[in-house]
């Protein structure tokens, strides 16, 4: 058997390249250091999965993300919701920066002879805990500021915020809800299209991206939902496996702990090919007063890394991961904890020690 394996064309498509763990193409999600985490990029085909906080607000930053990456590349969008207007959140997308500040990986350290102690130091760069890629694939984004209407409207971009269909789609008839048949024959419809043909002409070809946010919100509910929603997540996954497609979908998997169904959040989670948790710290009193996670706002958990075009899935060097919002960004650093101090009014108080040479009860043994 011969050792040597072809190398995979790259498609010629703006904002995609090789892994290089892979030799998968890839695309961004928009925000570089979640691209770092799960190994550059991810692959054209795959669904990603992210579970919400308890009020959704930074699993919608991440989305934002990702639909601003696709119109800076020039990706078509798919974007759908049942819980805001898809328009809205489209008009909210934060402006790509033309230049990124580096002046905090710049910044000069201190002379030598500023230095007198620790001289041996000088040429060390600063710890920086932040996850960032060494090759950069997506973009930075000013979430202080959003794009341009013109922009905007130069740009193929569907909304989708529920509506009927009609009796002739494939879809009709197959769910419950009929939210479920006309969301999946918009996806059906856009994603059909030449351009998203991998079989297609090399200069026409062109990446999809798809975002459904909050799906299975209580605004989705009924009696048949558990299975209205696998039947939906099966068909879509058939739908972006055979298209130049890439999917990202917000969920609240910790509202699925109350249906009848107690294991659907797992069946949900076994779909996704990438999946992470966002565990935000509002509204939980024992983090929010722990000092360990005083520069954080919550944690994210890595769930899930699907194998793609390889034997083995790509492994973080670190699952200990937080996230904070900061005034313009969403960054991801290594979760970094300070050393355990005990404090001075806490009930462990050390006994200071004294200088005779033994105690008994605070007493000296030695008699004068």
């Amino acid at each position: 058997m011969s050792g040597f394996v072809k190398r995979k064309r790259a498609l010629n498509i703006n904002g995609t390249r090789l892994s290089v763990h892979t030799g998968q193409s890839i695309i961004s999600l928009g925000n570089p250091s979640l691209d770092h985490v799960f190994g550059g990029g991810f692959p054209i085909g795959s669904i990603i999965g992210i579970g919400e906080d308890k009020h959704g607000n930074y699993a919608r930053v991440l989305s934002k993300y990702f639909l601003a990456e696709g119109i800076v590349n020039k990706h078509p969008l798919v974007v759908a919701s049942m819980d805001e207007d898809a328009t809205q959140l489209i008009n909210k997308l934060p402006t790509p920066l033309e230049e990124i500040k580096t002046a905090e990986n710049n910044s000069t350290m201190p002379e030598p002879e500023t230095m007198r102690i620790a001289f041996r130091y000088n040429q060390l760069t600063p710890v920086d805990s932040e996850q960032k890629p060494a090759t950069l694939l997506g973009h930075y984004f000013d979430l202080t500021k959003t794009m341009s209407p013109d922009m905007l409207l130069a740009h193929d971009v569907t909304c989708w915020n529920g509506g009927e269909l009609e009796t002739n789609a494939p879809e009709f008839g197959s769910f419950n809800n009929p939210n479920y048949a006309s969301l999946l024959s918009c996806i059906r419809s856009k994603a059909g299209e030449q351009q998203f043909n991998a079989a297609s002409d090399e200069s026409s070809k062109n990446v999809l991206r798809i975002c459904l946010n909050s799906m299975g919100s209580p605004l989705w509910y009924d009696k048949n939902f558990s299975e209205d929603f696998l039947r939906f997540m099966v068909l879509l996954k058939a739908i972006v496996r055979n298209t130049l497609s890439v999917c990202l979908i917000t969920v609240p998997l910790h509202l699925f702990n109350h249906l009848d169904d107690v294991y659907l959040f797992k069946k949900v989670r076994n779909m996704f090919d990438f999946s992470f948790d966002l565990e935000a710290f509002a509204g939980q009193m024992e983090e929010q007063a722990n000092p360990a996670f005083k520069e954080y706002h919550g944690l994210l958990n890595i769930t899930k890394i699907t194998p793609f075009n390889s034997l083995a899935s790509y492994h973080p060097k670190t699952l200990d991961l937080a996230f904070k919002l900061k005034r313009s960004k969403f960054v991801i650093e290594k979760l970094h904890l300070p050393p355990d101090i005990a404090d001075d009014d806490g009930a462990s108080k050390s006994q200071v020690p004294t200088m005779s040479c033994a105690s008994v009860g605070g007493k000296s043994k030695l008699d004068f």
